[in-house]
């Protein structure tokens, strides 16, 4: 009897435990028009010279958490369910100025003025930016810098 219940335990954790990764992390592609209405608007604002390479859909537990962009001159962008932007990169060119908070923006211009913006993180609470000599910086919210990251 206690073997039994042993088996059925077991068996009962292996199913509970493939469901859980078959559940946690699905990504799919998908087309352009089925991105959020913010992101699709995005992307026409700033990028209007450039074509999507793909687009992919993560889900994590059945929910959407977020949308993965790539572009024709190496930009990626990923945006949270809703639309928004959480991280900008381009490693070869740089990220275009235009989507770079003015703050950010005027204060890597002027304070490292031979370098670029590779990637550009933003958080509810602070921004963080990766300069092409590799330096990180740390901006709060408003874009206001708080120090270098190490």
């Amino acid at each position: 009897m206690k073997t039994l219940n042993l088996k059925n335990t077991v068996l009962l954790l292996i199913c509970i435990f493939g469901f859980s990764i078959s559940a946690s992390a699905q990504k799919t592609t998908i087309q352009v028009n089925e991105l959020p209405e913010n992101a699709n608007s995005f992307i026409k604002q700033h990028f209007k010279n450039e074509t999507v390479s793909y687009v992919i859909k993560e889900e994590e537990f059945l929910v959407i958490d977020e949308y993965k962009v790539a572009l024709s001159d190496g930009t990626e962008i990923e945006f949270n369910k809703n639309g928004n932007w959480k991280e900008i990169s381009n490693k070869t060119k740089g990220i275009k100025s235009s989507v770079i908070p003015n703050k950010i923006l005027n204060y890597c211009t002027k304070s490292f003025p031979n370098t670029s913006i590779k990637k550009i993180e933003k958080s509810r609470w602070k921004y963080d930016v990766e300069l092409s000599n590799d330096l990180d910086l740390e901006f709060d919210s408003d874009g206001n810098f708080k120090r270098i990251d190490d």
